[in-house]
């Protein structure tokens, strides 16, 4: 229905938002970067569904999350699409189109104007999907801050004669030659401006913003990852033209800051004091999937050569080769999962190996998988502000990815080998996006293990599982029903529908789901996230039926739900009843009134027939009373006591007090 479309994405964007308040979005110490890659379209659609166009991209996954889509697409400067797999469209065996630079538009009108606050913007081109995740990636620095560093460099970025950075000096001069960096950085610290820029390897600029004006010029992305880097890229003296770290050099090097000193109408952008830089191994999110990916080509991750071994059984000496982060079942493969612990690459499958430089010394040579802590072995590394990965024993060696030269297809990068090389300087193939795995779903309280058994049923003691993959255990004697793969984290986009027979009451003995999201629905109650005091509950008369539904996105340990016996509610003593009218609208009224003013028999409150009603809720039973089929004022719904009658035709009506309705 279209109301529960529209309430849905309330939902989502209401969490979205509260979630950015909690940790607002400023693109320097929280980041939203849910972009995921440049792939190949046809015109039979890699993402079936399409809203048209034009579009920005927060209109776009809007439109995606209303309808559930787990990825949008920007295409050719405003096309929308969704769908909730990509990469089905493939060039020479290959799904990415390559480099992002092959989904940016170099400012076209949709795309510069765009104000989402993703860190990459890309609105695609001719058949090429720029793909963005539909839930927002919201990246924030890691609680466990062994790993965190400050640093200076901001990246490279576009300019133009209106000028990014044009702050001034003494009221005259918007720029000044300088020798070196820590010059430029001198003069920022003496006006008091947070953010300089160098360009041709001797003109400072000074800025109050680091992203001021028009967002083309500066904002995202950096320049290595739009088109205008590799203009002519099939000469080499153009391929150099954009690189701040290739352009003419200062005349004096820097001690304080690194010595990248921009390039032609290209800005290498720094923060005077040190900042967090980002992507680097102390930052996660939830999207987080603990790969390492090219900074310039999203899709391309570092891979064990050879897939994952059988048995999961590692060998030493598998190298080190850039691979399509993602396979045809959207998943990353555990030769591709890496978590950085303490300047370590491990495995995340195995942590007992580390990638690795075999030859301690400034050699150039293929990266492998050894065991962490081997002996005459380079291993720990730095993560650094300009992306790049360098070895801590060296100054010079890093990760670079082997003769890529100058083309940046996709079919160019799948395969290619990564080095440890001698001269790293943050060149695009050697700068890198570490994307850490957020931090570990808590272990679930462990709760007692059913016999051998009486678990993974499909029916038993006349609950059975009508739809989906839930599944019944016994346990004391009794019923219950559990979420899919409990208390392991439940699948995602799943529904089960369980039904009971005789059953009058059940109690919710587990529960941990994404909070508005993920539902549990039984008589007339809906559960989702994390709720307390759980109790048992009551059914009304009819409800046989427990639904769960799980959306597309992270799951939780999930929920435990069994048959109880019913609460044993107390009928007033008849002989004691006071019929004394009390409270406002006579809402503290506990006589044993049982007919209406027209003689008509009360309809139970824990009955939902002849009449439907809501008034059965623990805090509404105990603040109006409602027992048996006794008059009460409940909700302060009419100007006296009243009730359901047992009458199909008359829903309800009130009552008199004390001997003028009768018992």
């Amino acid at each position: 229905m279209a109301w529960s479309r529209e309430l849905y994405v309330f939902l989502m964007v209401m969490q979205w938002s509260r979630a950015q308040e909690e940790v607002k979005v400023d693109g320097i110490n929280v980041v939203q970067d849910s972009f995921v890659g440049c792939f190949w379209d046809t015109g039979h659609r890699d993402l079936k569904r399409y809203f048209g166009r034009p579009h920005y991209i927060e209109n776009c996954r809007k439109k995606a999350a209303v309808e559930r889509w787990k990825y949008f697409s920007m295409q050719a400067n405003g096309y929308c699409f969704a769908g909730n797999v990509y990469g089905s469209k493939k060039k020479k065996s290959v799904a990415s189109a390559g480099a992002d630079a092959q989904c940016g538009n170099n400012g076209g009108n949709w795309e510069r104007h765009d104000k989402s606050p993703e860190r990459q913007i890309f609105h695609g081109q001719g058949w090429r999907n720029a793909i963005y995740r539909t839930k927002p990636a919201i990246w924030t620095i890691k609680s466990d801050k062994r790993m965190f560093k400050n640093g200076s460099y901001v990246g490279c970025y576009q300019d133009d004669r209106n000028r990014q950075y044009d702050s001034y000096y003494d009221g005259k001069k918007t720029w000044k030659k300088v020798k070196s960096v820590d010059e430029c950085g001198a003069l920022a610290k003496k006006w008091d401006k947070p953010y300089f820029a160098m360009q041709v390897g001797q003109e400072c600029r000074l800025g109050a913003k680091l992203f001021p004006g028009d967002p083309q010029k500066g904002r995202y992305p950096p320049r290595m990852a739009t088109t205008h880097f590799f203009y002519k890229h099939w000469n080499w003296k153009w391929n150099n033209h954009y690189a701040c770290a290739r352009g003419r050099k200062p005349t004096k090097k820097s001690k304080n800051y690194p010595n990248i000193a921009g390039n032609h109408w290209t800005n290498a952008v720094y923060s005077t004091n040190p900042s967090p830089y980002y992507p680097a191994a102390y930052w996660d999110a939830p999207a987080g999937d603990a790969t390492i990916r090219m900074a310039f080509a999203r899709a391309f991750c570092l891979n064990i050569e050879g897939g994952v071994p059988k048995g999961g059984k590692w060998k030493a000496g598998g190298k080190i080769i850039l691979w399509p982060c993602v396979n045809t079942k959207d998943q990353v493969d555990a030769n591709m999962r890496f978590n950085v612990v303490d300047g370590y690459i491990k495995l995340r499958d195995n942590p007992a190996w580390c990638i690795t430089k075999k030859t301690p010394r400034d050699t150039n040579e293929q990266l492998t998988l050894q065991k962490c802590g081997a002996k005459k072995m380079w291993q720990k590394i730095t993560t650094n502000d300009d992306m790049t990965i360098k070895f801590a024993a060296s100054k010079k060696s890093g990760f670079n990815i082997w003769g890529l030269g100058r083309y940046f297809n996709g079919w160019d990068l799948r395969r290619k080998k990564v080095y440890s090389y001698t001269g790293v300087d943050g060149y695009f193939n050697e700068a890198f996006a570490v994307q850490s795995g957020g931090p570990p779903t808590p272990k679930p309280t462990p709760v007692p293990t059913p016999p051998p058994g009486h678990r993974g049923l499909a029916k038993a003691m006349g609950w059975k599982i009508e739809e989906g993959k839930c599944t019944i255990e016994i346990w004391g004697g009794a019923p219950c029903a559990v979420s899919p793969n409990y208390p392991g984290i439940y699948t995602t986009d799943e529904k089960c529908v369980v039904s009971m027979e005789k059953t009058k009451a059940v109690k919710v003995v587990d529960f941990s789901s994404e909070k508005y999201f993920d539902r549990l629905k039984f008589g007339g109650t809906e559960m989702s996230g994390a709720p307390t005091g759980l109790k048992t509950e009551t059914l009304p008369k009819g409800s046989n039926k427990i639904e769960w539904t799980s959306d597309f996105y992270v799951g939780s340990s999930g929920w435990k739900i069994c048959k109880e016996k019913p609460l044993v509610v107390p009928e007033p003593d008849t002989k004691k009843c006071d019929e004394k009218l009390k409270g406002h609208k006579d809402n503290q009224y506990r006589g044993c009134q049982t007919r209406t003013k027209t003689g008509r028999k009360c309809q139970r409150w824990e009955d939902q027939k002849p009449h439907v009603h809501s008034y059965m809720s623990g805090w509404i039973v105990k603040s109006f009373g409602l027992h048996g089929a006794m008059c009460r004022n409940a909700g302060n719904l009419m100007r006296t006591i009243w009730c359901y009658t047992t009458d199909p035709k008359m829903k309800k009506e009130e009552c008199y007090a004390g001997d003028r309705g009768g018992v």
